[in-house]
């Protein structure tokens, strides 16, 4: 999501100065054109001299959870994504910050793996930002992309009856969305493409761009011992996303059109 934003704003003739944790990251995003800081959100010293010429602070540094994600890890992230929310709101001061936020949630409401972005959200209470909620994002990387490189190495099965729903966004929407926001009032936004696929359809369908079979079926509780039981929970959930976009975006990717070209990084 970084790296679509960051090529979104310099395709616009932005000058983005962007804060990479890890050396691949840093070395895209450089090559894209970005002036790049190495270091983490929570190490200020690193990088707030640099944001202090920003006009817009975009923030998309939720923690990673790399499966297996269990219910015990969550607490852990929603800390880190707090503290987080609270250090790069009093680096914005007054000035506009877009929060990057996670959508993904059924009908009784969000689904745990959403936790450490609600907690950034609750940090983030009172200020001045602009929250834009995402469901998961198609792009180069990510856990769509996994999902997709699982499936040509044979690793990755559905997982249940696989007939939910699931949310998507591609990344470079995702990405003028938040953009969209910087220029919209303060408060909280949601993107998300209309008719999303089941878990199958989206299955069938990047198998078939991968030209690799179909996998079969995998019980939940199975698949629990290696993407964990927060994943799990999320993957065979029904999806839903109460779309509420900011003034001026409008969608442009759509997933069983460009979701092939779009994990190439096309």
């Amino acid at each position: 999501m970084g790296g679509a934003l960051v090529e979104a704003l310099l395709a616009a003739g932005t000058e983005v100065i962007a804060l990479a944790r890890g050396v691949d990251g840093a070395r895209h995003l450089a090559d894209a054109g970005a002036d790049v800081v190495r270091g983490d959100i929570g190490e200020v010293v690193r990088w707030d001299a640099r944001a202090a010429d920003a006009e817009v602070i975009f923030h998309l540094a939720l923690p990673r959870m790399v499966p297996p994600v269990r219910r015990r890890h969550l607490r852990k992230a929603e800390r880190e994504a707090a503290a987080g929310a609270e250090i790069i709101a009093g680096t914005a001061g007054d000035r506009p910050l877009v929060v990057g936020s996670c959508a993904i949630g059924d009908s009784d409401g969000a689904l745990e793996i959403a936790r450490p972005a609600l907690a950034a959200e609750a940090a983030l209470r009172g200020s001045e930002a602009r929250i834009v909620r995402l469901p998961w994002a198609y792009g180069p990387s990510g856990f769509i992309c996994d999902m997709s490189r699982g499936l040509q190495m044979r690793r990755f099965r559905m997982v249940g009856p696989a007939t939910n729903r699931i949310a998507l966004i591609g990344a470079r929407d995702a990405a003028l969305a938040l953009i969209a926001a910087a220029a919209a009032p303060p408060g909280t936004y949601a993107v998300a493409e209309p008719d999303p696929p089941t878990q199958m359809e989206l299955v069938h369908h990047l198998c078939a761009a991968r030209k690799a079979p179909r996998p079969d079926h995998l019980p939940p509780r199975m698949a629990g011992v290696s993407m964990g039981s927060v994943v799990v929970d999320a993957l065979t959930a029904d999806q839903r996303v109460d779309v509420a976009p900011p003034a001026g975006f409008v969608l442009a990717q759509r997933w069983e059109r460009d979701i092939a070209g779009a994990l190439r990084g096309e």
